[in-house]
């Protein structure tokens, strides 16, 4: 969806490109990241999702409701909690995957007056404000980010242009990012548990003993087990909801770092699970 969408703004010098799915409670959108200031010709087209989107959108929030909490899901990257609670000023509050889990996280820590919490978004692009009723609609998050489209457009004068990516020139991306799913080969819910609470164990001992210099836990987590990297990425094991399946996520400064310092002592250990588990997709990286 992402390519045709780039396509379709190259083809008329799109402003913006909008993209839902098909029940419209999520959105995307495409973005120049290159406008000719003379001409306002637009070019080099890139994504605005996942963790991006949530920086643009707290961005417009750290505006409107400064102090505020953005409530995510706990697949979002380090970075990104750097970005809003250094450079934005706002509360970042990592909450389980799943958009329910987390627009209803979001009511809890407004209701009980906790925190001010006017956002709950998924990295997906499941998003909820409570301006909005914390009603999980990609139109109205399409609404938000046109306006802000449409403000900076007039801030910066006539006859100038700006991208909206340039409002989030502060934050960090990690150059790799990915997600590989280990199966359980059985397809048994109780084997992925059992060995997945093993595996948590496991890395927490190999963090205690000092056997992973580069690791550290990262205990503000409430999913799975979340590791942080030294140089600054981090990676993360967790159950899906529904399917007998160990996600895992990784982000790191490069594809070898990722591929020394997580992939490999990782395979390591899920080969003590040998007859439960296929572990292929981390062999093929």
């Amino acid at each position: 969806m992402v390519e045709a969408t780039v396509k379709a703004c190259e083809a008329v010098g799109a402003d913006i490109g909008v993209m839902f799915d098909t029940d419209a409670d999520r959105s995307g959108f495409v973005l120049p990241r290159t406008i000719d200031p003379s001409t306002g010709a637009r070019s080099d087209y890139e994504a605005l999702n996942g963790n991006r989107m949530i920086a643009l959108i707290s961005k417009i929030f750290s505006k409107s409701s400064p102090g505020c909490t953005i409530v995510t899901d706990s697949t979002t990257s380090e970075s990104l909690s750097e970005y809003l609670q250094d450079e934005l000023d706002l509360n970042h509050y990592r909450h389980v995957r799943g958009y329910a889990n987390v627009i209803g996280k979001a009511k809890e820590l407004t209701e009980g007056k906790k925190a001010n919490a006017e956002v709950a978004i998924e990295i997906s692009g499941h998003c909820a404000m409570k301006e909005n009723g914390y009603v999980d609609d990609g139109t109205y998050t399409a609404v938000k980010i046109i306006g802000l489209l449409a403000r900076t457009n007039d801030d910066v004068g006539a006859g100038e242009h700006g991208s909206l990516l340039d409002l989030i020139s502060d934050f960090k991306e990690m150059p790799y990012e990915e997600e590989r799913r280990i199966r359980v080969t059985d397809g048994s819910l109780e084997t992925t548990t059992s060995v997945f609470n093993q595996l948590v164990q496991s890395l927490r001992v190999m963090c205690g003993d000092g056997s992973m210099e580069d690791w550290s836990v990262d205990e503000d987590n409430r999913e799975g087990v979340r590791l942080r990297l030294s140089s600054g990425g981090h990676f993360m094991i967790r159950k899906s909801l529904h399917d007998p399946v160990i996600s895992m996520q990784v982000e790191s400064v490069s594809r070898d770092e990722a591929q020394e310092k997580v992939l490999e002592p990782l395979l390591s250990l899920l080969k003590e699970h040998d007859s439960v588990l296929d572990y292929s997709a981390l062999e093929n990286a």
